[in-house]
C-alpha cells in the first residue's frame, strides 16, 4: 500500500509539473496577442489624427483645380474704334492734349457769360467766353445732331464747370484744367468720345 500511494504521489507531481509549462506558455501567447492588439489600436488612433488633414488637402487641391477650370479664359484686348465703345468704358478725355489732325472740324459749342462767386476772396467773378471744339470730319453731322437734342444739358455742365472753377484755374494761361472738365463731361453726356479738343476763342474775366 506505502508503495502504491508512493506511486500515484509520484504521478501527481510528475502530471503538475507537466501542466506548468502549458500555463506559462498560453501565458506567453496572451501577452503577445494583447502586445498585438495594443499596437494595432496605437495604429488605428494614429491614423485618425492623420488622414482628416490629408483628407483637407486633398479637399483643399480639388477646390483649387475646380476653380482653375472654372475661370474663364483672358480674352485678348481689340483695336475698336472709340466712337464705338459704350459710356461705361470708355474714355471721354482719350484725345486730350493731341495735336489736331487734318481731318479735324471746328464746331461752335455756343457763347456765354457766367457769374461765379470765390468764397476765398469773397468778390463775384463776371466770365465771358466763345467755347468751340473739334471733331472729325467723318463725326461732324453725328456730333451736331446729338448735340442739338442734348444743347441745354450740355451748355449747364459748362456752365457749372466754370463756375465752380477756382481763382488758379481761370488765370491759368491754357485753362488746361476747365478745358479737360469741359472735354470730360460733355463727351459723357453725348454717349461717345464726339470732341477731341475744346477752344476757347475768347476769355474774360472782371471781379465785381
Amino acid at each position: 500500500m506505502a508503495e502504491t500511494t508512493n506511486g500515484n504521489q509520484n504521478s501527481d507531481s510528475q502530471a503538475t509539473q507537466s501542466n506548468k509549462p502549458r500555463g506559462g506558455t498560453m501565458l506567453a501567447k496572451f501577452k503577445l496577442i494583447g502586445f498585438v492588439a495594443g499596437l494595432v489600436i496605437a495604429e488605428a488612433a494614429a491614423a485618425y489624427f492623420v488622414l482628416p488633414g490629408s483628407g483637407n488637402d486633398e479637399a483643399k487641391a480639388s477646390s483649387t483645380e475646380t476653380a482653375e477650370a472654372e475661370t474663364p479664359p483672358e480674352t485678348p484686348p481689340t483695336s475698336e474704334d472709340p466712337a464705338t465703345v459704350p459710356e461705361a468704358t470708355m474714355d471721354p478725355t482719350l484725345n486730350f492734349g493731341l495735336a489736331p489732325i487734318g481731318n479735324e472740324v471746328e464746331v461752335d459749342l455756343g457763347e456765354f457769360s457766367v457769374t461765379a462767386y470765390q468764397p476765398t476772396t469773397e468778390t463775384t467773378l463776371r466770365i465771358d467766353f466763345h467755347l468751340w471744339g473739334t471733331v472729325a470730319a467723318d463725326k461732324e453731322e453725328a456730333f451736331t445732331e446729338t448735340w442739338n437734342k442734348n444743347q441745354n444739358r450740355l451748355r449747364d455742365q459748362v456752365i457749372t464747370i466754370v463756375r465752380s472753377a477756382e481763382l488758379t484755374d481761370l488765370t491759368d494761361a491754357g485753362l488746361s484744367l476747365v478745358k479737360r472738365r469741359i472735354l470730360e463731361k460733355t463727351n459723357r453726356l453725348l454717349g461717345k468720345p464726339y470732341l477731341r479738343t475744346v477752344i476757347f476763342s475768347d476769355f474774360s474775366f472782371v471781379e465785381q
